[in-house]
């Protein structure tokens, strides 16, 4: 199944997205990418992303290469994530990519990883997620 068209570009105008400095650089449904610009605004105490961002871009990975999947009509919800965090991720590009390592009627498996400028792994992570209609109820 092809993604909807407008994907990239709805998930590109959501919210928080804009207010993180997250982008969607690609979906299909082999897999999806998205990219954040760690600036002095994403930092904790110790001068490296706090672990929100991260897992908010590999949440949004995961979720991304499932909705390519879908497709129109259909959206899906975080049931439960795990994180590993491997390195610090400092400021400069981070880049999320995620997988669906499994799609059954209503609950999807899928994992992502971060990795910064240099291909070096910053966090990985698994995640389900439930498939629901987003059509009115008649």
């Amino acid at each position: 199944m092809t993604p909807d068209p407008d994907l990239l570009e709805t998930w590109n105008s959501c919210g928080y997205y804009g207010l993180v400095g997250m982008r969607v650089t690609h979906a299909d449904p082999d897999s999806a990418q998205l990219e954040i610009a760690v600036t002095d605004d994403h930092l904790q105490a110790y001068g490296t992303a706090h672990g929100g961002v991260v897992a908010g871009l590999l949440d949004a990975a995961m979720g991304l290469a499932i909705l390519a999947r879908l497709g129109a009509g259909q959206g899906c919800a975080t049931v439960e994530m795990k994180m590993n965090f491997v390195a610090p991720a400092m400021p400069g590009e981070l880049i999320g990519v995620g997988r669906v390592l499994h799609q059954g009627r209503r609950l999807v498996v899928a994992s992502a990883e971060a990795r910064d400028a240099d291909g070096g792994m910053v966090a990985c992570a698994q995640g389900t997620f439930q498939a629901f209609s987003t059509e009115p109820r008649s």
